[in-house]
């Protein structure tokens, strides 16, 4: 059944429940941010209705969003040379570095000491054998705006899915969202703001409002751009006719927000009254010294001022070399031309102790970030894991060089770096790195944000095994009716009619299963109908390209896109703007998976397009000159953003997280096939990281989710995380049935990794007076349709029979039949009803 039949009867009223569809939470963005003549559709719970142009079903469907936008977009990554030591000194910004060839980019840090990478990021992937494209190729309408971003560094393929991606969309006009602040980039300044956050039963949001605007008093700065991108962040150059230029490389988790000056007449503006300027005595020598273990001048420390504004905020503003701010009201300014660099950073809710803090680490700031996943470490008996570890290069590194020593308190810069890490991070990080005295009063909306200190950040990530078939060996008994459920499925549910990527890729997903559970229970006759079946439906759309939705090869982007997707934004859910292709092609590769397994001879003819439909949502090199790095994954936030080519104030947005386990779970099991075992080792790591985020971000325990999101919040699931907000909703509705059902669909041995026996007896809560969100509540509302299957299914964790029973009474969805359901339950199960 397709859930467009499920939420039918509903759609006409599901629009009022829902807090965020396609934009943002008021406040509206003052009139600076937006164009004369363009209009923004904000949706509040007072205003829900779609843009125009916008249908219902299209904004309302299962996982799919999107407000087509009318502009366009970016790029991936390529640095500039480091700058000589007499450049950074005076922290010039050298004419060379802005719109001229440069190398690549290092995106990975490979000499860490005791660090080895899994894969070496930098070169060409066993995906990718060089062989030509197994797509038509054509180029996308949707042209990427030349104005916003540096082509000599940007260059194809380009990004589509990062967190910063709001600076290369419609205009570029849209906020960024590096944590713990709110960035708007404009044409010719930029505007800082502290997200105040709100909390609600329903939701957590932020406002959109800035507190600073920093430009050019003279006017030379008339344009911005994208000049250059990394594994973690984003650098923005303004420019003019002359030769002023501002710089500013956003990272998320950097307390100060810096930006160096050359030949600019520095403007520091506020929307609010300032109150008191008072300058920072330069007395926290000694502690900086003790804290980074160097000799440190005083002259070379900057010059710092504490500013308290009327809505009671206090900010340290430093500069180095000094300006001598005059001010005006609420503006700030010097005369005369400079060059320097500028920081800001909010002193939080304990603005004494936290400047104290920030005293010790002003002045440096990162210029490039790189991310290394280890090498597995340790054994299914001791517990196996992956450090993942974070390289900041700063300004004062010696020599220019990155080196770093790992895991001691020495480093290879004059002065630490001070970050913020999220609480996914805190549960798995060294405590050496974790300031004592820590800074108070900073978060995202994913929590609080704790202070650590240090060029390099690592972190222990977990991993647990999974493979093709179920955790646990099934019974003689349960086999036996496994095999006859099987017999049925397969002779009534191999017939896929969707014309769609998303729900064709789902129907052969189902097969798919079909084959591997077979497989499992032995059933060889069964087995090799199905695999034939699985061929016969990947063929028209792999190899012959005879299906009505053919999937082409995006030349302008660097992407795989459907025929109808890439005319029309409107279209297989935004997927022609790549929106949600992890959720898509997870489905595709998860059959391709199964059965490079079980029959690679005739597997062969489909491997070298299913190579690439990998490739687009997963491709693990940087030198690969088709497809961007890991289009969606996000290693700083530890999971997926979807979205694509479309602009929310909000910034970046995921919500179903089953969906994306089971993209990176089908990459594991393909690459695992194919004998890539490097390859297969890092998808493994980025899938428990996946997890990780989604136990931790979209399903916490309730006194976790209080704990993270505020009082108020007491759900024990989320329906999507945004940059800056959470929803307990989804695209497609706000019944409890979707938001819990959405984050664990589809149903397979990587399910487990994302919930937990605990988690979904708590989830269940059969006294409806304490908990209207209980599961169970939702279970009966859904009425023994697909969803209610999915709910019952997770409670196998807890009562094997309650749940079996209650789940084979359900009609399967689309993408998922009894077959499969009762193969969960009985490879997952608890038998005893009291446990």
């Amino acid at each position: 059944m397709h859930f467009r039949e499920i939420l039918a009867p509903a759609l006409a009223v599901l629009a009022v429940n829902m807090h965020s569809v396609l934009g943002s939470p008021a406040p509206v963005p003052d009139a600076s941010q937006v164009e004369a003549g363009k209009q923004l559709w904000i949706s509040t719970p007072e205003s829900t209705a779609p843009p125009a142009g916008i249908s219902l079903d299209y904004a309302l469907h299962p996982a799919r969003r999107a407000q087509p936008p009318t502009g366009v977009h970016l790029s991936e990554p390529k640095d500039r040379p480091a700058m000589n030591e007499q450049d950074r000194q005076a922290g010039f910004i050298r004419k060379s570095d802005v719109g001229s060839a440069a190398p690549v980019y290092r995106k990975q840090a490979p000499m860490i000491k005791g660090i080895t990478s899994v894969l070496d990021s930098n070169q060409q992937s066993p995906l990718n054998g060089g062989n030509p494209l197994a797509f038509k190729s054509q180029k996308h309408p949707y042209v990427p705006n030349a104005s916003l971003f540096d082509s000599s560094t940007i260059k194809l393929p380009l990004a589509t899915n990062k967190w910063w991606q709001n600076l290369i969309v419609e205009k570029g006009v849209d906020p960024i969202h590096p944590y713990p602040y709110i960035v708007y980039c404009n044409t010719n300044s930029t505007k800082i703001g502290f997200p105040k956050f709100t909390i609600a039963p329903e939701h957590v949001t932020s406002d959109m409002s800035s507190e600073w605007e920093l430009g050019d008093a003279s006017g030379a700065l008339t344009q911005r751009k994208v000049t250059n991108t990394d594994a973690l962040g984003v650098e923005v150059t303004w420019s003019g006719s002359g030769s002023a230029q501002m710089r500013s490389r956003f990272y998320k988790g950097m307390p100060f927000q810096t930006f160096e000056l050359k030949g600019v007449t520095p403007i520091l503006r506020t929307t609010n009254a300032i109150i008191k300027v008072e300058p920072v005595q330069r007395a926290v020598l000694s502690a900086r010294n003790t804290e980074a273990q160097v000799t440190t001048d005083a002259a070379d420390i900057p010059a710092m001022s504490k500013i308290t504004l009327n809505d009671n905020s206090q900010w340290l503003v430093a500069s180095k070399p000094e300006i001598k701010w005059k001010q005006n009201e609420g503006t700030l300014t010097q005369q005369g031309a400079y060059t320097g660099f500028v920081q800001l950073a909010h002193l939080g809710d304990q603005p004494q102790n936290n400047i104290n803090v920030l005293q010790q680490y002003v002045g440096t700031y990162p210029i490039e970030g790189t991310v290394t996943y280890a090498q597995v470490q340790g054994s299914d008996s001791t517990g196996r894991s992956s450090n993942i570890v974070y390289v900041y290069k700063t300004n004062t590194d010696v020599d220019g060089n990155t080196k770093q020593v790992y895991n001691t308190t020495s480093a290879s810069t004059t002065t630490q770096l001070l970050s913020f890490v999220l609480p996914h991070h805190v549960d798995k990080i060294s405590n050496n790195t974790i300031l004592s005295t820590g800074l108070s009063g900073y978060r995202s909306a994913k929590g609080r944000l704790t202070a650590v200190a240090g060029n390099t950040i690592s972190y222990n990530q977990p991993l647990e095994r999974v493979s093709f078939g179920g955790m646990r060996a099934i019974g003689d008994s349960d086999k036996e009716r496994l095999k006859q459920q099987l017999l049925k499925d397969a002779a009534s549910s191999t017939t896929v009619t969707a014309q769609d990527p998303y729900f064709y890729g789902k129907g052969v997903a189902r097969v798919a299963r079909l084959y591997q559970i077979a497989q499992e229970v032995g059933d060889k006759t069964t087995a090799a109908a199905l695999g034939t079946k699985i061929v016969n439906l990947l063929t028209p759309w792999l190899v012959s390209m005879s299906n009505n939705d053919t999937l082409v090869y995006d030349a302008t982007w660097g992407g795989i896109v459907s025929t109808l997707g890439i005319s029309d934004p409107s279209q297989d859910f935004g997927q022609g703007r790549y929106n949600d292709h992890h959720f898509h092609y997870g489905y595709f590769l998860y059959a391709g998976a199964i059965l490079a397994k079980y029959d690679i001879n005739t597997f062969a003819p489909l491997r070298e397009p299913m190579n690439q439909l990998l490739r687009d949502y997963a491709n693990p090199s940087y030198a690969d000159t088709q497809f961007p790095y890991m289009r969606h994954f996000d290693p700083y936030d530890g999971h997926s953003w979807a979205a694509g080519l479309f602009s929310f104030m909000d910034g970046r947005n995921q919500e179903s997280t089953g969906e994306a386990i089971n993209a990176y779970y089908s990459a594991y099991l393909y690459a695992t096939a194919l004998g890539f075992e490097d390859t297969a080792a890092f998808y493994e790591i980025v899938l428990n990281m996946e997890a990780t985020s989604g136990r931790r971000y979209w399903h916490p325990m309730r006194s976790q989710s209080k704990d993270l999101y505020g009082d108020a919040f007491s759900h024990n699931t989320v329906g999507i995380v945004w940059s800056s907000k959470v929803d307990y909703v989804t695209f497609f509705g706000a019944d409890t049935e979707f938001v819990y059902g959405i984050q664990m669909l589809p149903f397979t041995p990587a399910t487990r990794m994302l919930i937990r026996p605990d988690w979904v007896k708590e989830a269940w809560c059969p006294d409806n007076s304490t908990c209207a969100d209980g599961m169970k509540t939702a279970a009966q509302h859904a009425n023994k349709n697909g969803w209610a299957q999915f709910l019952y299914s997770a409670y196998a964790m807890v009562d094997r029979n309650a749940a079996l029973d209650n789940a084979l009474a359900c009609t399967p969805d689309d993408g998922n039949t009894l077959t499969n359901t009762m193969h969960w339950i009985f490879t997952n199960q608890q038998a005893s009803a009291n446990a």
